[in-house]
């Protein structure tokens, strides 16, 4: 019972000190951090909140609370802006197709410099400033994504996942470290891969059967047709939202993999505004979330 006390005073003392503006969540947070415990939490984190310094700082401190309050966090990250101002700098033409970055040699070294030499222990960097314990897995001088090249290499080195080293994983939430990972993938002939972040996050959620993954994104959630947050989607309701058109263009791809994670074991999937400095603190320890909770 005192080790109980201790324990919860501990915590308490911990949201103070990284979630001061947050006090009046504190109560629920304590409730949120036990329902945590033992269950995965993946996080896809990319686009403007990776851009902006102020929000990078903000995350950071999040992932470490998370972190020393004994959750077990694994981040995904992309790079998406920052390889296109690297390409445009370079005068390289940025070419898609259905979606993905056609990526030749060239291109592919400019993604394993921004994404796995640059962003990836600049991510570590904050976290561990902030208190916290993370690893860098890079894609490039640790490897743990196995990959294979989709469409036969006509888009170049573009990969889909095809293993994943979970143990590795599994051993660093164990000690209580955060593993961030680029989402480079490899295969047996020594070749790398251009993961979609989005795709590498769904496939990490699903080997280690999350509660939740959360898409860090650009976006407040899905909207209804009077641009009001939907708190909560099933697949029945989200069907019914695709045939009113309510849920509509690139937002639609989004929503069928989410539900296709869903199936694979991920309980949930929470799309959230990577744009607001304490989106994945107010997700997580709050009852109302901070975006759209996407489940069975």
């Amino acid at each position: 019972m005192a080790n109980k006390l201790n324990i919860a005073l501990q915590r308490a003392k911990l949201l103070n000190k990284l979630w001061p503006q947050g006090k009046q969540f504190h109560k629920q947070a304590l409730a949120f951090t036990d329902f945590y415990q033992d269950k995965i939490i993946v996080i896809k984190y990319g686009g403007f909140a990776l851009s902006n310094q102020k929000i990078v700082k903000s995350f950071a401190k999040n992932i470490s609370l998370f972190n020393q309050l004994g959750l077990k966090v694994v981040i995904v990250h992309g790079g998406g802006p920052q390889i296109e101002k690297e390409m445009q700098k370079q005068k390289i033409k940025d070419q898609e197709y259905q979606g993905l970055r056609v990526t030749n040699k060239k291109i592919l070294s400019i993604v394993k410099k921004i994404i796995g030499r640059e962003l990836n222990p600049m991510i570590v960097k904050n976290i561990s400033q902030s208190g916290g314990k993370a690893k860098s897995i890079n894609g490039i001088t640790k490897k743990i994504i196995q990959a294979k090249k989709i469409l036969n290499g006509k888009i170049g080195f573009v990969g889909t996942p095809s293993n994943l080293n979970k143990t590795y994983i599994l051993e660093l939430l164990k000690k209580g470290i955060v593993p961030v990972i680029s989402p480079l993938g490899y295969d047996k002939l020594g070749n790398t891969y251009n993961i979609n972040a989005d795709t590498a996050a769904g496939y990490v959620a699903e080997k280690l059967k999350a509660e939740r993954l959360i898409l860090l994104t650009d976006v407040v959630g899905v909207l209804d047709n009077k641009k009001k947050l939907i708190a909560a989607l099933n697949e029945k309701n989200a069907s019914k939202f695709i045939k009113n058109g309510t849920i509509k263009g690139g937002m639609l791809p989004k929503i069928k993999t989410c539900f296709n994670i869903i199936k694979k074991g991920v309980k949930g999937v929470v799309i959230i505004d990577g744009r607001n400095p304490n989106a994945t603190i107010l997700e997580l320890f709050t009852k109302k979330g901070a975006g759209t909770l996407i489940s069975k």
